[in-house]
């Protein structure tokens, strides 16, 4: 494990021990992405601008990373911009099934914001499968702030290529 990866794992351990003190941390797994996935704006290795996210999965088969939006996740003054957000669930949510080695897109997504988030805030990225029926998967993301659920997300991924196999 590179040093970078050792030193978020710290970090992302330091935070979930500290709001949540139920959670098997100590088996923080680095979740592997697939190679198809290097370039992602969030969580990718190769993006100039990108997030670089790092998620890390638990003994539950939960995934966790932590994210600090930037005056440049912006909306309204102050506060995070919502499609910013979205954007931090949907990537836990995606991780969440990487984890499980399984590479899927996006369906549908629900999101209920349930607090105004401030820019440079400290967040805490959670996904986690709720059901998995090929092609078809269930998955849960929450956003937390100081320990604070903020915002969270359920949505459905559909397998990688699953149509383009049934129409070939």
């Amino acid at each position: 494990m590179s040093l970078e990866h050792l030193s978020e794992k710290v970090l992302l351990l330091a935070q979930l021990r500290l709001h949540f003190a139920d959670i098997c941390a100590d088996e923080l797994v680095k979740v592997v992405r697939p190679s198809s996935h290097q370039h992602c704006m969030l969580c990718g290795t190769q993006p100039l601008l990108g997030l670089h996210l790092q998620f890390y999965s638990t003994a539950d088969q939960q995934v966790w990373a932590r994210a600090k939006g930037t005056i440049h996740q912006q909306g309204y003054q102050g506060i995070l911009h919502g499609g910013f957000l979205s954007a931090l669930l949907d990537s836990g949510m995606c991780q969440a099934l990487f984890q499980q080695n399984i590479q899927a897109v996006t369906a549908d997504m629900n999101i209920r914001y349930l607090h105004e988030v401030p820019v440079n805030s400290e967040i805490l990225i959670k996904g986690k499968i709720i059901s998995s029926r090929y092609p078809l998967y269930k998955v849960e993301g929450e956003l937390y702030v100081a320990g604070k659920l903020v915002v969270k997300s359920n949505a459905r991924f559909m397998a990688k290529g699953f149509g383009k196999k049934q129409n070939a």
